[in-house]
């Protein structure tokens, strides 16, 4: 019997998420330094039929909060610069300034569990926190908990497995 070093489902067609057809438009905003990180958060939420910006520091993405208006971010917390929680309560002060009805959702992204714990959003001003890698799964249902969106979900050749 040979052994097998690979997996053997190479066409294993995946679930893709996408927004249902009658809701208005989202956008989403994505802050990470790293630019493979935000490419790959970019797509996945692209495909799935969000409006989608970027912003690669805290001071980048306050300037883009306030020209797109985005309805959610993903904001790491670790960056140069101006950091995601420095940002943040810029947004948040913002927000109070201008008397807004409809808060900005963020979620903070980090790459250390240590800092993915209920006092870090609380004091941040985050509405939640995942830790990364992230898992599309996971990022799907927060938008939905967060923006009150459903999905149909679809098969997609382009997002099976190779």
């Amino acid at each position: 019997m040979p052994l097998l070093t690979k997996p053997t489902l190479k066409r294993l067609p995946c679930l893709l998420p996408r927004l249902r057809p009658d809701q208005s438009p989202c956008r989403v905003l994505v802050v990470d330094d790293h630019p493979v990180n935000r490419t790959l958060l970019l797509r996945l939420l692209k495909r799935s039929g969000f409006a989608v910006s970027q912003a690669v520091n805290g001071a980048d993405a306050f300037t883009r909060w306030e020209q797109w208006q985005p309805q959610l971010i993903f904001m790491d917390l670790l960056m140069p610069g101006m950091d995601g929680r420095e940002a943040t309560r810029l947004i948040r002060t913002a927000e109070t300034m201008e008397q807004r009805q409809n808060l900005t959702k963020i979620i903070a992204l980090t790459a250390q569990p240590a800092l993915a714990c209920a006092h870090q959003v609380n004091v941040g001003g985050f509405d939640d926190i995942i830790t990364k890698p992230i898992r599309p799964y996971t990022m799907f249902e927060l938008i939905a908990q967060y923006l009150d969106l459903q999905y149909v979900y679809s098969c997609s050749e382009e997002w099976s497995a190779s």
